[in-house]
């Protein structure tokens, strides 16, 4: 049986390669790709749900754990059952109009070329009609979103499944397997490795920064510090590549563990950490937000939060 998500995904996949041709960021891609044909009202829904943010090189993102979401649509881990229901959007032929519109902003030839990988048109005829390629790419993508929404909605509603569902997710949430445990920590010690180089490129980046401010414009100063600023530069964009991989570890470690947050009184703890680590004042590479004295502790304290845990792992 395929996993959820699977047509969707391999819509999105091959809208992204084919049609953007990958020139814009997976998670960004995905927002918008699900934005496409929708009322206004739900694009704004959309927005809400999934904001850009804009880091202070100018550059737009998405935040964790949102992010995470998307991508999981992208490769086919989730479904939109959950998403879908949030919208408003009848799936009928004013949406197939209005998706076949904003499918004319692409380039033709892309267009042409996603409708055969799917055997959409078959002949040359068909790729003259630049209107019935956009609409049979916009029926497929309306076949796509009803078959998820035939699938929930055909989910059982008998009392018997009901209770055994209910009974799995208690067992669920108070119960870790052996696999469950082994990913924990191996999430736990990955996070704290990329906390400790985390710390360590503050510190670089810090201690060069310190540095600079010595400078002067002198002729004397003018290579060292061209050469400092260089570094220091280079130091904050490992700190981001660190940060994004950091991110990434803790939106997966708290869909772990969230619905296990009642076993233990740490949990609820760690989850928070999880969440905040992202913070302005975390980074130093946000200059008027960071404070060092608060990412010092956070460090420390999310190091011990997960120490303790681990101690504990075994006997839940």
């Amino acid at each position: 049986m395929p996993k959820n998500g699977t047509e969707f995904s391999r819509y999105a996949t091959t809208f992204h390669e084919i049609i953007d041709g990958k020139k814009t960021k997976m998670t960004i891609f995905t927002r918008d790709l699900l934005k496409m044909g929708l009322i206004p009202d739900d694009k704004d829904t959309i927005n809400d749900i999934f904001p850009t943010l804009t880091n202070d090189k100018g550059k737009s993102f998405i935040e964790e754990p949102k992010a995470g979401l998307l991508r999981k649509y992208y490769h086919g881990t989730n479904d939109l059952t959950n998403l879908l229901p949030q919208l408003e959007t009848e799936f009928d032929q004013k949406f197939i109009t209005r998706y076949s519109k904003e499918l004319q902003d692409y380039d033709d030839s892309k267009l042409i070329e996603f409708a055969h990988s799917y055997q959409l048109i078959d002949d040359e005829d068909d790729e003259d009609d630049i209107d019935n390629v956009t609409k049979a790419i916009a029926e497929l993508y309306v076949s796509i979103i009803k078959n998820v929404l035939n699938k929930k909605r055909a989910k059982p509603t008998i009392s018997e499944d009901n209770h055994k569902s209910n009974n799995d997710s208690i067992v669920l949430s108070y119960t870790f397997t052996e696999g469950e445990k082994k990913a924990f920590v191996q999430l736990c010690n990955l996070i704290k490795n990329h906390l400790n180089d985390l710390k360590r490129r503050t510190l670089n980046i810090d201690e060069k920064q310190h540095k600079l401010k010595q400078l002067t414009d002198s002729d004397k100063d003018k290579i060292l510090k061209s050469w400092v600023e260089y570094q220091i530069k280079s130091d904050e964009k490992k700190f981001d590549n660190i940060s994004s991989e950091i991110k990434l570890l803790c939106s997966e470690l708290i869909e772990l563990i969230k619905p296990k947050q009642r076993i233990d009184r740490a949990f609820p703890k760690l989850i928070s950490f999880a969440n905040n680590i992202g913070n302005d004042e975390y980074r130093i590479t946000n200059h008027n937000k960071f404070r060092y004295n608060l990412f010092a502790l956070m460090i420390s304290n999310f190091n011990t939060c997960i120490d303790n845990i681990i101690r504990i792992i075994d006997k839940l």
